[in-house]
């Protein structure tokens, strides 16, 4: 004789590696030659399936980290140096934000955009009606991958909500707004059919003689009880991070206009007393802040900025942003100057060639045009 309890020890392992389905009280028994209804295959599979979600989650974090350290601007480092100068005095933070200002400065400039002839100029313009260029030199290679790390996230929370409705079944991605619709009218919380905690199992047992006598037990699945509360937490949690990630998206889409940026830079200039929201600023200072924002900062400067800023306090942001202003006017200054005496040299020659027939001359650099006309010099920003 075979011992009861080894009987029942079979059959509940015999249920559990081979899924059972579920069969409401209401509903008579099928006959042996009926079909079953679906299986339950997923129980088995609950921590696989929850590392695996845990693993996609964390892809779009580790992309993030690499476009970091191989652009040259760790985000990270960045803002944990900005947190060691709060308790510092005023000289010691001083020094320290200079320091600061100069490695952003170098980070910003190593990639700068040079330009070269009409090839590259027809080239730019061409990408720009398609889409736009990206790239270390075009200033949005790190803003361009934020993006495309912000999409990951919306995309990994959606594919994971219909990838979960892959493996549980029963309309899975409309499991949450079930629940709350439950909740409204006051009934019962239980997802008995997603997640029952009895259910049938079918298997076959071999006897003496060939014969085979098919059986249907009743199993209970107390793990169930757990998992109804894990996945719809998880419904909850996946809907949440796929409205926050789009959300976050249009904003950043926002943040990267040129107004945007204008707007932000001016915002904490002016809290460091550089007021350019005045009626009194003329059209050279508005070009001057363009040019600070559109051709020094770019996007990547910008996305830089904007993420200290979530994670510091104003005052030392502006100090940063005043910083980084003060250095590009003295070097803006020392490259006016230089190109000056160029200018000065090639109108002498022109005037040696008695070819000064409208006393202008022009000199093209990577940060702009020098133009002297009536005796005054001015930049012009770089042309794209």
């Amino acid at each position: 004789m075979v011992d009861s309890q080894y009987k029942v020890d079979y059959v509940n392992w015999v249920c559990w590696i081979s899924s059972s389905y579920y069969l409401p009280f209401d509903k008579p028994l099928p006959n042996r030659n009926q079909e079953r209804p679906e299986r339950i295959p997923y129980y088995q599979w609950v921590p696989f399936i929850l590392f695996t979600m845990m693993i996609l989650f964390y892809i779009p974090g580790f992309i993030w980290r690499k476009l970091n350290r191989s652009c040259g601007i760790d985000t990270k480092v960045i803002t944990n140096s900005m947190l060691e100068m709060d308790p510092l005095n005023s000289e010691q933070r001083k020094e320290a934000m200079s320091s600061l200002a100069k490695h952003i400065d170098r980070a910003l400039t190593y990639h700068r955009e040079y330009h070269h002839g009409f090839i590259y100029s027809t080239w730019k313009r061409f990408s720009c009606l398609l889409c736009c260029t990206v790239g270390r030199r075009s200033g949005n290679y790190l803003a361009f991958g934020y993006i495309i790390v912000k999409l990951l996230y919306i995309a990994n929370a959606v594919g994971q909500l219909f990838l979960l409705n892959v493996f549980l079944g029963n309309g899975f991605q409309w499991y949450g707004l079930e629940i709350l619709k439950k909740w409204f009218y006051g009934q019962e919380i239980e997802a008995v059919e997603r997640f029952p905690r009895i259910t049938m199992c079918r298997f076959i047992l071999r006897t003496l003689g060939d014969n085979i006598q098919p059986y249907d037990v009743q199993c209970l699945l107390p793990n169930n009880i757990y998992n109804e509360k894990i996945f719809l937490f998880l419904w909850f949690w996946l809907a949440f991070v796929a409205a926050a990630s789009i959300y976050g998206l249009l904003k950043w889409f926002h943040y990267f206009t040129l107004k945007s940026r204008k707007d932000f830079i001016r915002c904490f200039l002016k809290a460091n007393g550089v007021d350019y929201y005045s009626e009194n600023i003329n059209n050279y200072d508005i070009e001057l802040l363009r040019t600070f924002v559109d051709s020094y900062c770019r996007q990547d400067g910008i996305l830089l900025l904007r993420i200290i800023t979530a994670n510091m306090n104003n005052v030392l942001v502006g100090e940063l942003i005043c910083t980084l202003w003060e250095n590009w006017q003295l070097q803006r200054k020392i490259h006016i100057n230089s190109l000056s005496q160029h200018i000065e040299h090639r109108r002498g020659k022109l005037l040696d060639d008695h070819d000064d027939s409208n006393n202008s001359t022009l000199v093209e650099s990577k940060t702009g045009t020098l133009t002297v006309h009536d005796d005054r010099y001015v930049l012009l920003p770089p042309r794209i």
